[in-house]
């Protein structure tokens, strides 16, 4: 359960600073851990909630719900 609420926390900061790596920053893990959390809720949820592209990551509009709906 730990583990979910840590991806929970780095979605949240990722979306709030358009950033995983000023996520990252802010959380004061790497970069990948910042990734890997977002991937492991992917896995769990069963959906994207980033839309990757070269050196880029958009959240999803089911992302963008989900992380108002945290940062409330």
């Amino acid at each position: 359960m730990l583990h979910l609420l840590n991806a929970v926390r780095a979605l949240e900061v990722a979306a709030r600073l358009g950033s995983v790596s000023k996520a990252a920053d802010e959380l004061h893990v790497t970069s990948g851990t910042v990734s890997r959390h977002i991937k492991n809720l992917e896995d769990e949820f069963g959906i994207s909630l980033f839309e990757r592209g070269n050196r880029s990551m958009r959240l999803t509009p089911e992302a963008r719900t989900f992380a108002a709906t945290v940062t409330e």
